[in-house]
């Protein structure tokens, strides 16, 4: 099965982190950033300018390929797993791409068993929610940081949603297929705090505030708690 790994990018010309370990990754950056990007990537593609938002990004990318597309935010520190001990644990990192790209290809094969048409990792390497003896989440959040979808053209992003467009498109997943594929080993970390660029502006709080008011109220029952942690809202879901 064939799968592409987009990165969506904007005014990060040459400090992606993501191309580090993904090399082969494809790059879609606005037509008007081109050039900036072109001496530090090999593989880049334009979105037009007037698609605004990652939300619009994240459906021209799913509806201009003929693939599955998995997407990898453009500030990926690290991919890796626990190893546990009875004693202790210790983070080990993934760094070879064919190894990562393997285990990605691993969880469209088990969307296509299940159903489901949604996957990802978990996103934070901690060794308190990391289980190797329960490797794999059916109900859980899958996060546009390292989200994959099969692209068959069932399921696209709610452009209403601005930010929070994952967290909508998993509980409405889940409504509509029961289940989710998410990995409870293999996670991926980013740095959503500290790098310049992207896609955050001064009205990323508000902007949020207003997608879980609308999670809400289209979802009712499914948002367990909603707490601001740094530049953005964690939301844990009760499904």
């Amino acid at each position: 099965m064939e799968y592409v790994i987009a990165i969506p990018s904007k005014g990060r010309a040459g400090i992606v982190t993501t191309t580090d370990i993904f090399k082969t990754a494809v790059l879609y950056v606005p037509e008007s950033e081109i050039e900036q990007y072109r001496p530090f990537y090999k593989k880049i593609i334009g979105v037009p300018d007037e698609i605004k938002g990652i939300t619009a990004t994240r459906n021209y990318i799913l509806k201009t390929n003929d693939c599955n597309v998995f997407f990898i935010d453009d500030d990926l520190q690290y991919m890796g797993f626990i190893e546990r001990t009875e004693l202790k644990y210790k983070v080990k990192r993934i760094k070879d791409e064919n190894l990562a790209k393997n285990e990605i290809k691993k969880l469209f094969e088990i969307c296509y068993q299940t159903g489901s048409k949604i996957n990802g990792f978990f996103t934070v390497g901690n060794n308190l929610t990391n289980y190797s003896y329960n490797p794999f989440l059916f109900n859980g959040v899958c996060l546009g940081s390292c989200m994959g979808v099969v692209n068959d053209g069932e399921f696209y992003f709610d452009e209403e949603f601005q930010v929070k467009e994952d967290y909508e498109l998993t509980l409405r997943h889940l409504r509509e297929k029961g289940l989710t594929v998410r990995s409870n080993i293999l996670f991926m970390q980013h740095e959503h705090t500290q790098m310049k660029g992207g896609c955050r502006d001064s009205k990323r709080i508000e902007k949020e505030k207003k997608a879980i008011n609308k999670l809400i109220e289209i979802y009712p029952n499914c948002i367990k708690s909603a707490k601001h942690r740094g530049t953005s809202f964690a939301i844990q879901l009760n499904v």
